[in-house]
Order: C-alpha cells, then sequence, then structure tokens
C-alpha cells in the first residue's frame, strides 16, 4: 500500500476502530479479558453523562497536548516531513508500549506547539490524544497496559485501501454503529460469539469501564473534534488542499472534506461510547451458568423476564440523554461522511480510499444506506436459517419494517419491559423461546419494528442463523448460533 494510503487510512479507521475494541463489539479479534472482580451493582445515577472536563489522568498526562495551540490558517506549506512519517508508522506499527504512546503524544505536541498550522501534525495529536484516552480509561478500569495496547494491533488489519477486507470490516463497524441491539436479546452485531463479552464469565462487569469512558476517554475524544474542527473551519475553502503527499502523478492531497470525513469517523466512534455508557450491564451475583430449564421457579413451565434475567438495575437505563444525544451524534457523524464522500476532489485521499478494492463502488453507497437506516422507516430483508417450527420455512428471507430513530430518540427506561415470556424447549440452538406474539409485551420493541409479525415469525421459530440486509449493507450477521 503506497504512503499516502496508509497515512489516511491510520487515522480513519483509529478514530472509527478504538472503541469496537474496547467494549468488544467485534469487527474481527475479540476483546481482551475483562478485569477480575465485579464490582457491586450500581443503582444510583450511575456512569451519566460524559464528564464536562477530563478527570486526574491515572495513567498518562494529556494536559500539554490538551493545551497545544489550534490551527488559525492551516496550510500544506508548512507540513512537517516528520509529522506524516510519524503518522506513516501508525499504520503498521501502533505503540505497543507505555513509552511509546507517551512519545508519540509528546512528539505531536511538540510539533503543534512549533507550528499550529500543520494540518499533519494537528490531526496526529487527535489521534494520539484518542488513544491516551483508552489508555487512560483502560488503566482506571482495571486492565493491565498489555492488554489496553492489544486494541490497537487489530486496526493494522483495517489500513488497506486497496483490499476489500478493510471496505468488508468498514461496513460491519459502521452497521455495528447503527445497530446497539442489547446482549440480554442473544444477538449483537458482530462475527462470532466470541467476539463479544461472555455473559456466563462469572468476571463480566461493565460498570468500571462505563464510567473509565465517561471521566477519560470521552472527553479527550471531543478534545480531538475540536482540533478537528479547527482545521476544518479555518480551511480557506474546499478546493485548497492542506496536506500534499508524494510528487507528480501520484501526488495526493488531504482537503477541508478530507478532515470532516475524521470528524465524521470520530463522532461515530463517540456515539458507539455513548451508547455503551447508557444502561447499567452489571449483573451483581447472578449465576449465568444455570440452565434456563432450571429457572422457573414457579413450576409453570414458563420463565418470566424476572426468572432468567438479574432484577433491577440490571439493563436499566442511567439517568441521562446519552442514547439521545448519541442518536444525534450518530447521524451528524455519517451526515459528515456522506457529505464528504459526496465533494471529494479526484486528488484526494478520500478519493484513493474511495476507489481501492473490489467492493469500492460501494463504499460511498453504503453510507448513503446507513445514514437513511439511522435515521427513518425503511424495509429491510432479513435472513434466517435452522428454523425448528415446523409452521414456518427452515431457511428463507422476509421483508421487515425497521425504525432505528425509535432506540435513541425514545429510548425505554428498562429493555427488560420489551423481553418476551419463555418456554424451555429442548434440541435446536436455544435453550428457550417464547411461543407467540402474545409472549411480548411490546412486539413492536418499542416502535423498532413497525409491524413486526414477520420478526415474531422468525424468532419464535428458533433460527440458528439471521441476517440483515439493506442496499449496500448485505448480510450484517445478528444471530449465528451454528
Amino acid at each position: 500500500m503506497s504512503r499516502p494510503s496508509r497515512r489516511i487510512a491510520a487515522l480513519a479507521v483509529l478514530f472509527a476502530l478504538a472503541a469496537c475494541y474496547l467494549i468488544g463489539c467485534g469487527g474481527g479479534g475479540g476483546a481482551p479479558s475483562p478485569p477480575p472482580g465485579p464490582p457491586p451493582v450500581e443503582i444510583g445515577p450511575g456512569p451519566g453523562p460524559p464528564a464536562p472536563t477530563v478527570a486526574a489522568e491515572p495513567g498518562i498526562s494529556t494536559v500539554a497536548a490538551r493545551n497545544a495551540p489550534f490551527a488559525t490558517a492551516p496550510n500544506a506549506d508548512v507540513v512537517r516531513a516528520a509529522a506524516l512519517n510519524r503518522i506513516d508508522g501508525l499504520a503498521d506499527d501502533p505503540p505497543s508500549s507505555t513509552p511509546d504512546l507517551e512519545a508519540l503524544l509528546a512528539d505531536f505536541t511538540g510539533w503543534v506547539t512549533q507550528q499550529p498550522n500543520d494540518a499533519a501534525a494537528q490531526a496526529g495529536l487527535a489521534a494520539a490524544l484518542v488513544m491516551a484516552g483508552i489508555y487512560n480509561a483502560g488503566i482506571d478500569a482495571g486492565y493491565a497496559p498489555p492488554d489496553i495496547f492489544g486494541l490497537f494491533g487489530p486496526l493494522t488489519d483495517l489500513t488497506s485501501v486497496k483490499t476489500a477486507q478493510s471496505g468488508a470490516r468498514l461496513k460491519r463497524m459502521l452497521a455495528a454503529t447503527c445497530l446497539p441491539l442489547p446482549q440480554a436479546w442473544g444477538v449483537a452485531p458482530v462475527e462470532t460469539a466470541a467476539d463479544r463479552p461472555d455473559l456466563t464469565d462469572a468476571d463480566f462487569s461493565t460498570a468500571d469501564v462505563q464510567i473509565a469512558v465517561r471521566h477519560y476517554l470521552l472527553p479527550l475524544i471531543d478534545c480531538a473534534l475540536d482540533r478537528l474542527r479547527a482545521l476544518r473551519d479555518n480551511a480557506p475553502d474546499d478546493r485548497t488542499p492542506l496536506v500534499e503527499l508524494g510528487a507528480g502523478e501520484d501526488v495526493k492531497r488531504a482537503y477541508r472534506g478530507d478532515v470532516r470525513a475524521l470528524i465524521g469517523l470520530l463522532r461515530l466512534l463517540k456515539a458507539t461510547l455513548m451508547q455503551a455508557c447508557a444502561y447499567q450491564l452489571n449483573a451483581g451475583s447472578w449465576d449465568w451458568t444455570v440452565p434456563l430449564a432450571d429457572r422457573d421457579g414457579n413450576g409453570d413451565g414458563l420463565l418470566a423476564v424476572n426468572e432468567y434475567l438479574p432484577d433491577d438495575p440490571f439493563l436499566r437505563r442511567h439517568p441521562s440523554r446519552n442514547m439521545q444525544d448519541s442518536g444525534a451524534t450518530l447521524r451528524a457523524g455519517l451526515s459528515d461522511l456522506v457529505l464528504s464522500m459526496n465533494s471529494r476532489r479526484p486528488d484526494s485521499l478520500l478519493q484513493a480510499w474511495a476507489s481501492g478494492g473490489e467492493d469500492s463502488t460501494q463504499r460511498p453507497a453504503l453510507l448513503e444506506d446507513i445514514r437513511e437506516l439511522a435515521r427513518e422507516t425503511v424495509t429491510v430483508t432479513v435472513t434466517y436459517s435452522g428454523a425448528a417450527n415446523p409452521e414456518i420455512p427452515a431457511a428463507a428471507s422476509r421483508d421487515v419494517r425497521l425504525n432505528l430513530s425509535r432506540i435513541w430518540d425514545a429510548p425505554v427506561d428498562d429493555l427488560k419491559e420489551l423481553l418476551p415470556t419463555l418456554r424451555p424447549v429442548s434440541g435446536g440452538a436455544w435453550e428457550a423461546l417464547p411461543r407467540d406474539a402474545d409472549d411480548f409485551p411490546d412486539p413492536t420493541f418499542n416502535g423498532l419494528f413497525p409491524r413486526p409479525d414477520p420478526l415474531i415469525d422468525i424468532i419464535v421459530g428458533g433460527p440458528d442463523y439471521v441476517a440483515l440486509s439493506y442496499g449496500e449493507i448485505d448480510e450484517l450477521v445478528i444471530i449465528d448460533r451454528r
């Protein structure tokens, strides 16, 4: 891959994918093991909204980086080769130790302080701030430094703009950001079950991670966004390059639109993290290893929600606007990406990404489809297989109306209120299943599925595989128990 390609990919993918590995939402490769010892169940306000300021940092100080000057007149003529080379190194060799990350932060802080209008240095500093936020959040949540630096390694596989793999993984990441389906429903937008936290692990806990993200990562994402916005807002126009890479016919340039795309990706990261902090996920001492068939406390042959899931506050929403604000941030980020792609310059880094790989022609359309999915009611195709119910086909596809905006615009206070009564079953992929729509307190799932009958039929059938398709979002795996 060419150096210009690696440079834009290193920054863009860094922003977009870091959150997925921190909270275990997939995208290839597993998340690190949870720290030992679940804390007590939180009854109070929980993590709440993002902290307005960065708390005292437990690992790496970002004070000097946060106080570095902003760009006021970004100019390609003042871009340092050293800053470009440092960004180049992020693609193939991300920081692997605390001293490495400290040196990265110090280098970009120094370059920005010496020349605030170096757009490459400003973008690199934004990236380093996000990485430092991930590190400090991990330290505060109890992770060991090697596990935290393991979050950066998988990004290397996503830096190529010339392979179909990078586009496919970006597709899954973007779609996953728009499908924050609770783990308790038994579904998650991941490749395999190994890519998400194991709820049967007695040590599974998220409270510490949620609080650490609020205190250390979300505020630093805001700092990085402010730095990129200064680049965008102070650029002379859309046609003046802010960074030039290469020479002659191979020259690639970064424009205001490329910076806007980075802002969009960073907003997607922020939205994902806010969603992850929105609900109580601590199960306290609940034993996930008990078979569902043994949880029928009253012996009626059915499992009420309070028999197969922990009591409150599990799956209750924290009293904050994390979900509503996440939706607004997500849509703004997607709009940034769509606008950037639709107005990209022919010699831009965005154009290099859009023209690389087998699925390159799909990338602008993919962004448009995801934006539609996030803001309006659409008809999606749900493909499934392995249904054990003889009344429905064992494998087929159904059209389903989906209104994802309800997740953010009208979030429920307790996700358990949407979950069905179950009956224990033997054989197949599931231990227990609902019998029909009457088992669901709200078959529409709070308006998520305005006409739920096709989906309820699929769920009741006990499928071992379910995938969603819409436009260029092709076969996004929702359930895979094969």
